[in-house]
């Protein structure tokens, strides 16, 4: 596999490169992550193999990082490794030590990086040679030792940046190539056979288990294949693999659990099946802002102790969504102690990190479904849908958050498109609007309709006469269509409501 880093405008950045992440579909606690690797040289270049924890409850650092190895151009001939932890220094920040080792020209060949992972301790390796090693300490303390979960592992080229850019970079070497010849992760066994297999259930799909039995002896083969429901497909056995049928060896106690997905839907958890994974949280300024985060029954529960009364001061996203420059329908339940304004946007998820799309929405204090159109504008297959509750003071709740792409209405064989049947002004419109419609066209008994994009009928009412004054009441904003038809035709154009 080769990650290479290009001088290239994309998304308002001059560079390109990547990063292979397995979360989700490789997640590990505990064992040994052996991986073969050739750095790129030149100043700027900062390749790294590392591991960040699946669910990450107390933010960064404080819920773990593991460095398998970092390097930096501008020092071509250092490897480093160390992982970092929140610490009992008072900073929120300590890690295991900067840990160094020299392998002269490391650019020039492939080195096997080796990560020994324990209940007790993680060690460092590079060609079977030891380098570094951090203990946990007799007495455990989660601010020290943040490794008892499953962490997912990072293969990643950055170029420039706070470290490997420090000394600036060169751009005459590009383009960098960050060469991977093999990954391979070996798990901790815990204890000897036989072992337990736990299918976790879905709401949306089962699982078939070749053998089905009690209790598997060790190194027992087994097949387990997910079938969806329907309007679902299967994404993933979370932590394990994408594979479907899967097929692995048991050799530990084993739990397993299928995702089924929605393929219209573009959030991952909008119901708060699986905590707050991937939601993260945004505060302009921790001295401002108290809050304690949970997940209650399935929904989202946020205690607000102290605001500053600004919405986006304080809120929570999915980050890293792909749209087109559509429309969207976005869904949710919420409620809150108090009644306030809710700020809803789709921004960039680089910078500036401005917002495409801004919507406000007055949350009551009782359960209710909303449901807002989002135009969005352009194209962008890198945005964050974020939710501002900087005003709310007490308890806010949300659930069952759904986004999904507006199919436009397409005609079928009784509607006619004609330009020249009628006419809609002003459109767009704030809410009343006229027709009128050509003599040709116009006939008794017409009834005129207003649909959403999904065909929904919101308005309807007779035409008593070719040219009329339509007040449908307050409308959302967002794009609609007008159909007037007759017994035995149908005309349609587009509205929009701002």
């Amino acid at each position: 596999m080769v990650i290479e880093a290009r001088k290239e405008k994309y998304i308002g950045a001059d560079y390109t490169s990547a990063s292979i992440i397995s979360r989700g579909i490789g997640d590990w606690k505990y064992g040994k992550i052996e991986i073969s690797a050739k750095v790129p040289t030149g100043k700027g270049t900062w390749p790294a193999l590392w591991m960040l924890p699946t669910n990450s409850e107390f933010g960064w650092p404080a819920s773990g990082e593991i460095d398998i190895m970092e390097y930096i151009g501008t020092e071509p001939q250092k490897l480093h490794y160390t992982c970092h932890f929140g610490g009992i220094n008072g900073t929120g920040h300590q890690s295991s030590g900067a840990n160094s080792t020299y392998i002269a020209d490391p650019f020039k060949k492939f080195i096997k990086f080796t990560l020994v992972w324990t209940p007790e301790k993680i060690e460092w390796y590079a060609n079977d040679r030891k380098y570094h090693e951090y203990r946990k300490q007799p007495t455990y303390d989660y601010r020290m030792w943040p490794f008892n979960k499953e962490f997912y592992l990072i293969i990643n080229l950055a170029y420039g940046g706070t470290w490997g850019g420090y000394a600036g970079v060169d751009d005459t070497k590009l383009p960098h190539k960050f060469m991977i010849d093999y990954v391979r992760v070996y798990q901790l066994q815990d204890t000897e056979g036989p072992f337990n297999l736990n299918i976790q259930p879905s709401p949306h799909g089962k699982v078939e288990v070749s053998p089905l039995l009690d209790v598997y002896p060790e190194n027992t083969e087994v097949t387990l294949t997910a079938i969806p429901e329907s309007g679902y497909s299967f994404k993933a056995w979370e932590y394990f693999s994408g594979a479907n049928p899967y097929t692995f060896t048991i050799a530990k106690n084993t739990t397993i659990e299928p995702v089924f997905y929605n393929s219209k839907e573009l959030l991952s958890n909008g119901e708060f099946n699986k905590n707050l994974n991937p939601w993260t949280f945004y505060v302009e300024n921790n001295q401002n802002v108290s809050y304690t985060k949970s997940v209650s029954d399935s929904t989202f529960v946020i205690d607000i102790t102290k605001t500053t009364g600004t919405d986006w001061h304080l809120g929570f996203h999915e980050l890293g969504l792909s749209m087109k420059k559509a429309s969207y329908k976005l869904t949710f339940e919420a409620w809150a102690e108090q009644a306030k304004q809710l700020l809803i946007t789709v921004s960039k998820n680089y910078p500036d990190w401005s917002a495409w799309v801004t919507k406000t929405q007055m949350i009551s204090t009782a359960r209710k479904k909303y449901e807002l159109t989002l135009n969005m504008p352009v194209n962008d297959d890198n945005v964050r849908l974020y939710f501002g509750i900087g005003r709310f003071l007490g308890k806010f709740y949300i659930d069952n958050i759904s986004l999904t792409q507006i199919e436009p209405v397409t005609a079928n064989k009784e509607i006619s498109l004609s330009e020249t049947a009628f006419t809609v002004y002003p459109n767009p419109t704030n809410n009343s609007f006229s027709v009128k419609i050509s003599q040709c066209s116009y006939v008794d008994e017409q009834i005129i309709e207003i649909l959403t994009l999904e065909g929904k009928i919101i308005y309807q009412t007779k035409l008593t006469n070719p040219e009329s004054e339509i007040i449908p009441g307050q409308i959302t904003p967002g794009i609609y269509i007008v159909r007037i038809k007759s017994e035995n035709q149908i005309f349609t154009k587009k509205l929009i409501v701002n």
